[in-house]
């Protein structure tokens, strides 16, 4: 069994900037706490799961389809601060030393990239997503295992985990978010539908589409809402949906794990970081 990791960049990007201080900076001033943190995730993730494909999706800069389909989507996130903004060239430049793919599509998020990638992964490769975002729950299955980093110990999501934290398997997470909302991405949700009933809901009933179309057996007023909320809740969970056919252009072959020490040596050194270059294999 092969064995991918695919990388969610930004995703790792902001951890790693508010996880370390501004003051790591290098001899000309240049702060590198997101370049430095971002390369010893990278950098441990190889050594831990010894892969032999990789892969980093990226968000696209431009409007998404979602975004189209719903314009307050993550209209309240605030903007990219500017001591991370001058650090972006530099993570790319960390990606580029390392041969692996930075994979991006206008219109779509790093989680279409990766619910691509991973649904169209041989079939003898297991897949591990790496990123903070809980939306990539739904793509959990028994060949792909997302994986939170944490600084001790990283989490690893089975289908069995998901079930046992969300209270629903992987295949209903859009569901449960398009009923409980999801604050981070701007999506309303139901009102007065909280994890518990829509877990509960979706236990009676299977699927949000059995549950709209018993919705009249409902009771309170939670059960209102979404009878009078039948449009949103299909928006809602179109909204929460990672695509997984989106029409990427990178060769699977091309994410194969092949490095040349030196040059992941010189961009380390014209980053002013001093740190060891990972031995795979």
């Amino acid at each position: 069994m092969s064995t991918c990791l695919i990388l969610d960049c930004f995703s790792l990007v902001y951890r790693s900037f508010f996880g370390l201080p501004t003051s790591i900076r290098r001899q000309d001033g240049q702060i590198i706490n997101a370049v430095l943190g971002f390369y010893n995730t990278l950098t441990s993730l190889m050594r831990q799961f010894q892969p032999d494909y990789l892969f980093v999706a990226s968000d696209h800069p431009s409007p998404t389809f979602r975004h189209e389909l719903f314009p307050a989507y993550k209209e309240h996130r605030p903007p990219m601060p500017e001591e991370l903004r001058g650090q972006i060239e530099l993570i790319e430049e960390v990606i580029a030393s390392f041969s692996i793919p930075l994979v991006s599509l206008a219109g779509y998020e790093a989680d279409d990239i990766m619910g691509t990638m991973s649904h169209y992964a041989p079939a003898d490769t297991h897949c591990y997503l790496v990123t903070t975002d809980r939306d990539a729950l739904q793509l959990v299955s028994e060949r792909v295992t997302v994986v939170v980093p944490n600084s001790r110990a990283n989490k690893l999501f089975t289908p069995e985990i998901v079930r046992y934290e969300l209270g629903v398997p992987p295949e209903r997470v859009p569901d449960y978010k398009a009923l409980v909302g999801d604050s981070s991405d701007n999506i309303p949700g139901i009102p007065l539908v909280g994890p518990k009933t829509a877990v509960r809901w979706l236990d009676m009933f299977g699927s949000l589409d059995e549950l709209i179309k018993n919705a009249d057996l409902l009771p309170g007023k939670a059960g209102q809402n979404l009878a009078q909320q039948q449009e949103e809740a299909h928006l809602y969970r179109e909204l929460a949906t990672i695509e997984r056919s989106v029409p990427t252009y990178c060769c699977w072959q091309a994410g194969r794990l092949a490095f040349a020490e030196e040059d992941v040596r010189r961009t380390l050194d014209s980053l002013g970081i001093r740190a060891a270059v990972p031995e795979i294999g």
